[in-house]
């Protein structure tokens, strides 16, 4: 059936609407960045380049030289700190001025150099919880805007009150770019349904664990704060319900999304899932864990009994590493789900409320979600981008995790050269080694001298083999709904 006609005190209550220019990005973990090399970023169909200036800082402009418009992230930043365009020889400080014009005249550089059209333009940055953030425009007033808005983070992180009480917060995967949207990224995590399903045999059972919810409102929404849900299985309760926890849902724009889980003692886990509008179709995850002990120091449940892949110590690279394995299991849906929504839009001129059927209360925070989008009128991209959401024809790409996260990923790229290193190493050795045993059975007319020889060849043959589907694990990680039995 049709709406209902939105009331005074409803619109007053959505507020104005959001403003996708004017508000924090987190765009990348420093910890994962190379100082020494410029880093390309996407921000609302915008190239930027992140790099470290003269003084150790994180800086950002747009990904374009003023000369001719070539990218600044194919430069190079010299030993004196200043960003070197690499067609030119270009070179601007930290603060976009251009401060190195080769082909220039001495007569003229001064005069070349005091030309605002020679500046880079520059980006607002901060640093918080380890994570660089970028400001979501460069006007001459981006400065002054961006100092009176805060980055969205836990508000536990800022209460004196519970300060003593977060055990840990971490942005413990890294950034990773999925081959779906912003919409069909928010759209996944608000669907608390689609868990026990897709995530089979790593969070849940398929043929189990789906169940009715019910979805109770805590935050009506509002153009500038999202909307927030308590969530409430009705029968085949899982394993933390089972231990009295109470599971909440968030969204705040422009990408802050959370799930916490409260048990009664009042420790809580807490994941967060941000999702950065790249580029029509693209998004870049930034995805973080808070736990919360409770009043007496307890710690949640799940983290005392251990069962969590994600609670167990193990090195960055390694955990980063195991992230497809679950991330995967969606990317074949979404990707295609975007393409398919855009067609059927165009087919009869329908939007999702047409295409989409969502008869269940488990669709709650999603139909909440398109309305908020709805709202305040979709992405604002930068003018002239294109938006074609077809899907690609090889569906290797939607497994690459080498595009999405590896080459992007210092911490990664550390740890594929030396897994590439320890891999050869490995495999010349078992070729030595066995090669020597067979040598010594022709020359000793028996394999009884020879045998800790060839058994080391192939023990160190195991290794090379391990070793080499360790590696391939940094370059693409197929899935299969249909093989996951």
């Amino acid at each position: 059936g049709e709406e209902e006609e939105e009331t005074d005190q409803q619109r007053e209550r959505w507020g104005k609407p959001f403003s996708w220019q004017k508000a924090w990005y987190p765009m990348a973990v420093v910890e994962d960045l190379d100082p020494g090399r410029p880093a390309k970023l996407e921000l609302l169909g915008q190239d930027l380049v992140a790099w470290v200036d003269a003084e150790g800082h994180w800086r950002v402009f747009e990904d374009r030289c003023p000369h001719r418009n070539v990218p600044l992230s194919e430069g190079r930043i010299e030993k004196d700190g200043t960003l070197n365009c690499s067609y030119h020889g270009w070179r601007f400080d930290g603060d976009g001025r251009t401060v190195a014009i080769p082909q220039a005249k001495d007569q003229d550089l001064a005069r070349l150099l005091a030309n605002p059209r020679a500046c880079a333009a520059t980006r607002p940055v901060k640093m918080l919880r380890g994570v660089l953030w970028v400001w979501g425009e460069s006007s001459p007033d981006a400065r002054l805007e961006s100092a009176l808005v805060e980055p969205v983070l836990p508000w536990e992180l800022a209460d004196p009150d519970m300060k003593d009480r977060v055990a840990s917060f971490e942005w413990q995967w890294g950034q990773r770019d999925l081959p779906y949207g912003w919409e069909m990224g928010l759209e996944n995590v608000t669907d608390f349904a689609h868990t026990a399903v897709t995530h089979h045999r790593v969070f849940a059972d398929r043929y189990t664990d789906p169940c009715p919810l019910e979805m109770t409102c805590l935050r009506k929404a509002t153009s500038r704060k999202g909307f927030a849900f308590r969530i409430d299985t009705v029968r085949d309760v899982p394993k933390e319900r089972e231990a009295g926890a109470v599971n909440t849902m968030e969204f705040v724009p422009p990408c802050y999304h959370r799930v916490t889980s409260t048990y009664p003692s009042g420790a809580s886990v807490t994941l967060i899932n941000c999702f950065v509008p790249t580029k029509p179709g693209r998004t870049r995850q930034i995805p973080a864990k808070m736990i919360l002990t409770g009043t007496n120091g307890e710690l949640p449940p799940s983290v005392i009994l251990g069962y969590k892949l994600s609670d167990i110590p193990l090195p960055r690279w390694l955990r980063h590493l195991f992230q497809p394995f679950f991330v995967h299991q969606d990317n074949v849906f979404l990707h295609e789900q975007q393409a398919i929504l855009q067609l059927e839009e165009r087919k009869s001129a329908s939007t999702w409320k047409k295409s989409y059927w969502m008869p269940c209360e488990a669709d709650k925070m999603t139909i909440m979600l398109r309305k908020w989008l709805d709202r305040n009128g979709g992405i604002d991209w930068i003018p002239g981008i294109v938006r074609d959401l077809s899907a690609v024809d090889d569906k290797e790409f939607l497994f690459d995790s080498y595009r999405a996260h590896t080459q992007h990923c210092a911490t990664c790229k550390a740890a594929l050269q030396q897994v590439t290193t320890a891999n050869r190493a490995l495999e010349y050795a078992a070729l030595l080694l066995t090669s020597a045993g067979i040598s010594a059975s022709f020359v000793l007319h028996g394999l009884s001298e020879s045998w800790p020889l060839l058994g080391g060849g192939a023990a160190l043959g195991l290794g090379a083999a391990l070793t080499g589907k360790v590696r391939g694990l940094f370059y693409k990680v197929r899935y299969s709904h249909q093989d996951n039995e």
